[in-house]
């Protein structure tokens, strides 16, 4: 097995040590967070089939990265000796802050490309979770695929939260997010197939604009319903070792002054909050702050 993951915030070990880790009765069973990588990343692929292998390196590569992160129930129960409880609406997030290449220099800048790829992947994680753990049945998939660290690549991106770019910059990561789900989306109902009913997702991108080929094979893809959800991951984010939660600001010295004035950084969190609505199938969630709401763990 290769070691990739790399730990910097002593919360995230306390947390995945705590929560995260496998143990059966005295027995330690992870005994690395690669480990633990790897086995929900084992039974996540299981649906592949033949291709097994190659999405089960894919999925545990994003893990170990922090590029992704799959719902805290599949990180607890996936590959144990404890079922895994039903799965109506699995949740994943993507760790947007790190596609910021050349962070805290002028040439910095996100890579909307790569961070729409993650998205797709996190689209078919998502699938596999529902084929092997989601209720039975001809019913269409909802997902509830989000962000964890915009916050963080505002920062990275050398803008303050409450500049006034900062809601485009995270609309523009909504959309990256929510066009890399739909091809994820739309290439699994083209090989897996869809329901002969059902809503699917052409209502939801009525208003985006979609390309007339996209929008045809969004009337099609009757296997998803919903997407992109974008609402508090607390777990997840101080896992990806103190990862903003959501929408949330990076912790820096400026904000934590914004913290103290009041109403500022409010404004900034309902300004960016508005600007990713439109793009996202959910309505979007206020945030708690990663840290507060993990504390206690160890």
């Amino acid at each position: 097995m290769t070691l990739l993951t790399r730990f910097t915030d002593p919360q995230a070990v306390d947390l995945w040590d705590s929560r995260f880790r496998w143990r059966s009765g005295d027995r330690l069973c992870d005994r690395t967070i690669d480990a633990t990588w790897q086995r929900v990343a084992e039974a996540l692929a299981a649906p592949e089939g033949n291709d097994g292998a190659y999405w089960r390196s894919r999925y545990a590569f994003a893990f170990g990265s922090w590029q992704i992160l799959p719902d805290p129930r599949l990180l607890r129960h996936a590959g144990t000796d404890t079922p895994v409880p039903l799965l109506t609406e699995p949740r994943a997030v993507v760790n947007a802050g790190l596609f910021v290449s050349d962070p805290h220099t002028r040439q910095a800048r996100f890579d909307h490309k790569r961070f729409g790829s993650a998205a797709a992947l996190a689209v078919r994680m998502l699938d596999d979770a529902a084929m092997a753990y989601g209720p039975s049945g001809d019913q269409p998939l909802r997902f509830g695929i989000g962000v964890i660290g915009v916050g963080d690549a505002l920062d990275r991106l050398g803008l303050a939260y409450t500049s006034g770019r900062s809601p485009s910059v995270a609309q523009a990561i909504a959309r990256s997010l929510a066009f890399g789900c739909l091809h994820g989306a739309l290439q699994l109902a083209e090989e897996r197939g869809s329901p002969a009913s059902g809503v699917g997702l052409a209502s939801l991108w009525m208003h985006r604009g979609l390309p007339a080929s996209l929008a045809e094979a969004a009337e099609r893809d009757r296997r998803h319903q919903s997407l992109t959800r974008i609402e508090p991951q607390p777990e997840l984010a101080c896992l990806a070792n103190g990862a903003s939660d959501a929408l949330e600001p990076a912790r820096t010295p400026e904000t934590t002054a914004l913290e103290r004035e009041g109403s500022g950084l409010q404004l900034a969190t309902r300004a960016i909050r508005a600007a990713v609505q439109p793009w996202i199938d959910a309505p979007v969630c206020a945030s708690t702050q990663a840290r507060g709401a993990v504390q206690g763990v160890g």
